[in-house]
């Protein structure tokens, strides 16, 4: 089978196509035949060596976290039909810590636990994205603990996860949601319901601070975090509460402050799979997919990534 491999960390440069055996199944597992991977900002910085989980790789190693495919079948001591599953059945999923086996390849094996049923199969592509990012929002929610009347800044509102940021703010009862993003997405920001700060045409401080009359709101989501989080602190209300996505950010200036300050938990289960698939099915979940690539221009991908100018997700198409 075709695979993405590295043998080393480095640039894109060292994204390989090779042919494979065939992954074993481990206990508890299913095979999948995969037939799109998501692409994520933690692939290039595992590519790279930057994030801590290049050193739990083994190399030579794939990459990615999320796909989606058909069940081809299961180790012994997994009953399918336990898990309302079968064999042919389009899943989704991704792989959850520490397991880091990497997707961008045309089979895997993966816990049965971190897969769920696909409800419309005319979507795949968007599938492929949607358990990282949605998991990332959907934790990022939770801990930024939003309540009716609440007010929102969500630094990166056009990327993947802000995306899905938006909306699922609102349904929790914010009261208003102020998004950054460049100039050339505010129309999508719009679209789903925030308000667009474009950081490469006003400075955000000056418009939080002045649409809050200085009080600064109930919470941040920063998805950026390296040039944000610092300065957004000055613009967390009192009582407030900050969540930064990368899992390294240091949240001691935060609490130092004594602002309320997390990093999310990603962590797949069915429950919040089925809960994912669901809210995409009904249209609560807007994901954007800006682009299918094949597989071999997985490099041009991790260049997107790296660019940081990238518009909702990235897919990989791994049988193209």
């Amino acid at each position: 089978m075709r695979q993405v491999t590295i043998h080393e960390f480095g640039s894109p440069a060292v994204l390989k196509i090779e042919e494979v055996a065939e992954p074993a199944l481990l206990p508890g597992e299913v095979l999948v035949d995969v037939h799109y991977a998501g692409l994520n900002p933690l692939d290039y910085k595992i590519r790279d060596g930057s994030s801590g989980m290049a050193a739990k790789l083994t190399l030579p190693s794939s990459l990615g976290r999320e796909f989606v495919g058909k069940i081809l079948t299961a180790a012994p001591d997994v009953d399918l039909a336990a898990h309302d599953l079968r064999e042919g059945q389009w899943v989704f999923g991704m792989r959850a810590h520490p397991d880091v086996r990497g997707t961008y390849a045309e089979r895997i094996s993966v816990s049965v636990d971190s897969v769920a049923p696909v409800l419309d199969d005319s979507s795949l592509p968007h599938y492929a994205g949607l358990a990282l990012v949605g998991l990332t929002a959907l934790d990022a929610i939770e801990q930024a603990a939003i309540a009716q009347g609440d007010t929102v800044l969500i630094h990166g509102g056009s990327g993947g996860v802000g995306q899905l940021l938006i909306p699922l703010a609102l349904q929790r009862g914010a009261s208003q949601v102020w998004a950054t993003g460049r100039a050339a997405n505010a129309e999508r920001i719009r679209e789903l319901g925030a308000t667009p700060i474009p950081y490469d045409g006003v400075n955000w401080q000056e418009v939080i601070a002045d649409e809050t009359e200085g009080r600064g709101v109930d919470s941040v989501i920063d998805t950026h975090y390296f040039r944000t989080f610092l300065p957004s602190l000055n613009h967390v209300a009192d009582g407030g509460r900050i969540v930064a996505l990368p899992s390294l950010a240091d949240l001691t200036p935060a609490k130092e402050r004594g602002i309320d300050a997390s990093v999310p938990g990603i962590a797949p289960t069915r429950e919040k799979l089925d809960w994912l698939a669901r809210a995409f099915d009904a249209g609560e979940l807007p994901l954007e997919v800006s682009e299918v690539l094949p597989m071999d221009e997985v490099a041009s991908g991790h260049k997107q990534l790296e660019s940081g100018h990238t518009r909702g997700k990235l897919i990989l198409d791994v049988r193209a």
